[in-house]
């Protein structure tokens, strides 16, 4: 078996965040930029729209690295930022982001190689420090080692590096580590350390380590205890800026503390249902820099609480503090604030959240505050509330991270393609997403028409925007006007009493309405028209036009063709005349050009399923350039459509689409000299109607839409610069086109049935959009039964719904809300980002084993929460749908619980226990509860009967009247069981130490005997059966592996003694792959109806993938060279190998790296020529193949 990795979405989850200004578009004021890094070593560079703080993605940058630290850098007299990552290649990076004429690339400035690979403590690289001034970086370990580098540029302003300077202090843990602005003296780093070289007085400081750059050397300049809880510190503006020193948050206290001074610190207010016994610990600080050398720092603690802290300076000394309530948010891992007074937050869980700090953060009035005056033992107390009073949303980033359960499958029972289920979050902010294959579309308006329109068309006014939506129908013409309102017009001089089969704006101010029977021809006035009727008693069957030109043909003529021109008086004349021999089925007119005056290509497509390129070059009207031929099997060509697409560096693409009416759509390109189309044409099903093209413009580039049974979109994408067809999550529809106005300023406008929609692309680069059902509690898992989602949600440490209500922190009911594509939503919470002031709190914090817990229904469809059950005094950690043969076939909830469960301490939870539920009418009702001696976390049906993981023993029971019946048990694992799957009599086993285990029941003697077990030992999070002898895991460090046990298993170990461990056969490896993170969810599935099946799965960042296997010798070949030749040529950004990143853990076997794979686009011309030369292939045929790929999956 052989694999390919196919990425469906990368990490959604952030490690670390800078803010700063990268590319030169920022230097020239275009918005603030931001770097996010990503778990699974993504570096992504968004930037936000100056008038609306909408946040774009302009690149990412995949490392093949996990990113370790992240800081900004900007060298002396430099106009742009840089950053430095840190990361597990034994290398620290200096990378820089180019401008728009380079799509926003990042590239490697500089990649110092410094010692060994790896996440490990004296490994430097999880901290990394610059100086302000971009004099110099420091390099940190958690344990022991530092290392300086002195940073210069060169005679060509190019940033370079010195050799290491060390400053290593053994027995010293760093906790954290920051450059101190001390202007332009020598650069000073401070960083958070403890020494235990004395184990009996462990203390924890702040410490200064000096760059001499007269000497190059390293000193430890000063050093000062500081609180034993301190975790995090930033550093204060020097220099004639500020005072110069830093903050450090610890628990209940913020402090300054500076060489030369007395430390202050400044006590925080305190919620008013928090333990007393437990501190509040700060987690993040921030400094905003303002005009005037004014400053303020933002911390936030591990509540969510965002206090603003203020410096009291006399001289060029602290002398106190002050901290004053901001607001409550999310918990973040990374925060920062712009100049424009945004402030970033990367969520923990949830989505990030971009926040524009509102005016009254000046003052914060009202607001409760402690200064360093305030007694450390009475702080104020305040109640957080969910609406936010000094800061606002601006725009947030999807983030499905945590994810902790997966399923694909269409349970809607009225979409065409399989959805995919995730479980994502934890706590208040975790939500249940269903995720749909293609962008997503917002619904601006539906209005009904008189009849169903056979054509569909909008005509741009003077301004560009278009002025009149014209809808065609059998023997008659709708022309509504496009203003404030959308109304019907009768004066506009189109014949309203015809069928339009085409129409547009003329360059001379007018337009041109082409029917059947003539063209006409609307003077720039409004008032007067032409019409040109054709010969004898012929009519018009098709036609198309642009500005400058016209193109009809006439029916039954066998292709005559005939082209008419706009010349220099402004009027359409007949230009030339050509009989192709064959009925044409439909034609296109190419847009003209900029600069030019007129397009030079028509394509037509005849009934003998030709498709040709005619010239419109004065000198060779209607010649024939190129033919091509569509195979008969892929049906008759019925639309046509020419883009000229603008790719990297401003390269135009001239890109013709061909549907046929079979639902086939045909890619190839066009040379722009010789109207020679391309040789290897891509092909994809676009669904069973025919397949209809039109031109539209989607966040600046010009696309192509394309109509079947589900509406697609195709363009050039900007990460892997190559052509993209993937389908818009909406109903079908008939005909579409584009549609600008004073408010959508790139729309399209389209009929389904006898309905007119206006709608707009939300983000064509992203492979999935997303619905949201909020949840009480994190999810643990999810089943399906009778037609709903079951999820059971639990959380440790939290109140019941009841005990939040009556402490005020309840949920906020909201009944029958609408989410962005009109469906409802019944939800006990606020919408995620549903309003601009409102968030989630996070309630107070009760006792160690206090749970809070609930199992809800969803209808996967409507995406509505049918039943929630709170569960008082238990939780739920497991469930599973189960049939058993004694109640008559009627479907059954098993879940599986636990009583006071503590993760502090290694004592047993007081209960645990399988209850049963029925469900009826889409209501939860309990049958019984039986105890048992052990957590269950995973349950599955086999054989009519319900199997359990009940700690290390797999049981099987039946049903009973007041409880279940045990029919027999067997000790898979010495840990806990995690995953549990069935087919036949074989039950397939996941644990959390022992890898994966196939076990068999033995119906006579009413036995489970173990069959194949792995060599390796595995932590296993998920599991799913491919066959009878096949098996995918994920396990907790971020493998993949595919285990096959022999064939001859069963009867090799049936006759043995079960506790003979030597007899029993080991499983086969057959594939092995690292994806970076830890696996949460593995899926046998296709993506789209009748589509190949596929290993799909998620991680816990947010990651989806899917392995999918090849079927033929020559694509293993094929892709295995491919993937050799692209890591010899393609730039490591941190100089790590790419496949020791995927062989972290054992060397990758049998799986290609799409993500490699995924390079070939951004390669340089030269390297794909010789790449494609040594394959014995074209460029196209190589990107052909690899674009089939995805095709058949997606």
């Amino acid at each position: 078996m052989d694999l390919y990795d196919v990425p469906l979405h990368p990490s959604t989850s952030v490690i670390l965040s800078e803010t700063g200004s990268y590319t030169r578009d920022m230097a020239k004021g275009l918005g603030p930029e931001l770097v996010l890094a990503r778990p699974g070593g993504l570096l992504d560079l968004y930037t936000s729209s100056p008038e609306t703080g909408a946040l774009k993605l302009l690149s990412s940058t995949r490392l093949f690295s996990n990113i370790r630290s992240v800081a900004n850098f900007r060298s002396q007299g430099s106009k742009r930022d840089q950053v430095v990552v840190g990361t597990d290649s034994g290398s620290v990076a200096v990378i820089a982001f180019g401008g728009k004429d380079e799509s926003y690339k990042a590239k490697t400035v500089q990649c110092e190689i410094f010692g060994k690979t790896g996440v490990r403590r004296p490994v430097p690289g999880q901290y990394v420090a610059s100086d302000p001034k971009g004099r110099a970086i420091m390099i940190s370990a958690i344990e022991k080692q530092k290392l300086v580098y002195v940073m210069n540029r060169d005679s060509d302003s190019n940033t370079t590096i010195s050799s290491p300077l060390s400053a290593h202090k053994s027995s010293t843990i760093t906790f954290d580590c920051v450059g101190v602005d001390v202007g332009f003296d020598n650069p000073v780093f401070a960083a958070l350390e403890l020494s235990y070289e004395n184990p009996s007085s462990t203390t924890k400081n702040v410490t200064y380590y000096e760059l001499d750059l007269g000497l190059n050397h390293v000193t430890r300049r000063w050093t000062e205890t500081v609180t034993r809880k301190a975790c995090c510190l930033r550093s204060l503006p020097g220099g004639s800026d500020g005072p110069s020193g830093v903050l450090i948050g610890g628990e209940d206290l913020i402090s300054y503390h500076n060489e030369g001074q007395e430390p202050v610190s400044c006590p925080l207010p305190r919620r008013i249902y928090h333990p007393k016994d437990k501190p509040t610990l700060v987690t993040k600080l921030t400094v905003h820099k303002q005009k005037k050398n004014k400053y303020f720092a933002l911390a936030q603690t591990e509540l969510g609480d965002v206090f603003k802290i203020t410096t009291t300076v006399e001289g060029d000394k602290v002398t106190g503090l002050r901290c004053q309530l901001i607001d409550t948010v999310p918990v973040g891992v990374s925060m920062n604030v712009t100049k424009m007074g945004l402030m970033f937050l990367a969520a923990e869980v949830g989505d990030h959240t971009l926040y524009q700090l509102e005016q009254s953060i000046i003052d914060l009035a009202g607001s409760v505050e402690t200064t360093h005056l305030t007694p450390f033992t009475s702080p104020p107390t305040f109640t957080p509330e969910n609406t936010m009073k000094n800061m606002r949303v601006v725009d947030t980033i999807s983030n499905i991270g945590a994810t902790t359960g997966l399923m694909v499958g269409e349970f809607t029972n009225n979409e065409s393609s399989p959805q995919i289920y995730a479980l994502c979050g934890s706590g208040p902010r975790s939500t249940a997403r269903v995720l749909r294959h293609g962008a997503a579309i917002n619904q601006l308006a539906v209005t009904d028409l008189p009849g169903t329109p056979s054509r569909l068309f909008t005509v741009k006014g003077d301004s560009g925007e278009d002025k009149y939506i014209v809808v065609s129908f059998v023997g008659s013409t709708l022309v509504l006007s496009v203003g404030e309102s959308v109304e019907e017009v009768s004066d506009s001089q189109f014949a309203l009493d015809a069928e339009t089969i085409g129409c547009g704006r003329l360059s001379d101010g007018g337009y041109v309405q082409i029917t059947p029977s003539f063209i006409r021809h609307i003077k720039s006035d409004g008032k007067t028209f032409k019409d040109w009727q054709p010969p004898g008693l012929m009519k018009i069957s098709h036609a198309s036009c642009n500005e400058t030109q016209v193109v009809i043909v006439y029916d039954g003529q066998a292709g005559k063709v005939t082209y008419f021109e706009l010349d220099e008086s402004m009027n359409l004349n007949e230009k030339a005349e050509k009989s192709l021999g064959s009925e044409v089925t439909c034609l296109d007119v190419g847009v003209v050009p900029k600069g030019r005056n007129r397009s030079l290509w028509c394509v037509v497509g005849t009934f003998e399923n030709d498709v040709k390129v005619l010239s419109l070059s004065p000198h060779d009207l209607l010649t024939a350039r190129s033919t091509a031929n569509i195979p008969e099997k892929n049906g008759r060509p019925s639309s046509l459509c020419i883009v000229d697409m603008i790719g990297d560096k401003g390269a135009v693409e001239t890109t013709l689409s061909i549907g046929t009416d079979s639902g086939v759509m045909q890619q190839t390109t066009i040379d722009g000299q010789s109207g020679a189309m391309g040789s290897n044409p891509t092909r994809r099903f676009l669904g069973a109607g025919k397949a209809e093209i039109e031109r539209v413009a989607v966040d600046g580039k010009s696309c192509c839409i394309m109509l079947s049974s589900r509406p697609w979109l195709s363009y050039l994408s900007a990460q892997t610069g190559g052509l993209v067809t993937s389908p818009l999550s909406y109903t079908s529809l008939d005909h579409a086109c584009g549609f600008t106005s004073d408010i959508i300023s790139e729309g399209i406008i389209a009929t389904s049935g006898n309905q007119l929609h206006i709608l707009t692309i939300e983000n064509i680069e992203s492979n999935f959009n997303e619905t949201k059902v909020p949840l009480r509690y994190t999810p643990r898992q999810t089943c399906l039964i009778n037609g709903s989602l079951a999820i059971v949600e639990a959380d440790a440490r939290d109140f019941s719904e009841a005990a939040k209500v009556k402490l005020g922190y309840g949920s906020v009911v909201s009944v029958a809300k609408k989410a962005g594509d009109g469906m409802e939503i019944d939800s006990d919470e606020d919408e995620e980002g549903g309003s601009e002031k409102t968030t989630v709190v996070r309630g107070p914090v009760p006792e160690t084993t206090s749970w809070g817990s609930c199992i809800r229904l969803i209808d996967p469809a409507k995406c509505t929460t049918l039943d929630v059950l709170e569960l008082e005094e238990y939780a739920a950690l497991s469930c599973c749908a189960i049939q058993f043969s004694s109640r008559g076939g009627e479907v059954l909830l098993a879940v599986g619980i636990v009583k006071e469960l503590s993760f502090d301490s290694r004592v047993a939870a007081k209960e645990y226990g399988i209850s049963l539920y029925r469900v009826v009418n889409s209501r939860l009702t309990l049958l019984h509860t039986t105890k048992v001696d052990a957590p269950v976390l995973s349950m599955t049906q086999f054989n009519s009967k319900l199997l359990v993981g009940c700690g290390g023993l797999v049981r099987l029971y039946d049903m009973g009247k007041k409880q279940l019946l045990r029919k027999c048990e067997a000790r898979a694992t010495t840990s806990n069981v995690k995953t549990l799957a069935a087919a036949g009599d074989r039950i397939y086993v996941g644990t959390l130490g022992d890898s994966v285990k196939i076990m068999k029941f033995d119906a006579t003697r009413q036995q489970i005997n173990l069959v194949c077990q792995d060599a390796v030992p595995r932590n296993i999070t998920s599991m799913c059966v491919l066959d009878i002898n096949t098996v995918a895991a994920g396990d907790r460090f971020g493998n993949i592996v595919v285990l096959r046990s022999p064939d001859n298993s069963v009867e090799e170990t049936m006759g043995g003694s079960f506790w003979s461990k030597a007899k029993i056969p080991l499983f086969e490896t057959l594939c092995h792959y690292h994806t970076g993170e830890i696996v949460t969810g593995l899926k046998r599935a296709s993506l789209i109806s009748q589509g190949q099946e596929a290993i799909i799965y998620t991680s816990i960042t947010g990651k989806i993938g899917a392995l999918m296997p090849l079927k033929t010798k020559d694509d293993v070949e094929f892709f295995t060279t491919l993937q050799d030749k692209i890591r010899g040529v393609a730039a490591r950004p941190v100089k790590r190998d790419f496949a020791k990143f995927r062989g972290l853990y054992a060397p990758v076997k049998k799986v290609i790296d799409g993500d490699v794979i995924g390079l070939w686009g951004g390669l340089p011309s030269s390297s794909k020529e010789k790449i494609a030369s040594d394959l014995e292939r074209t460029v196209g045929e190589v990107g052909k193949k690899i674009e089939g790929v995805t095709a058949h999956l997606m």
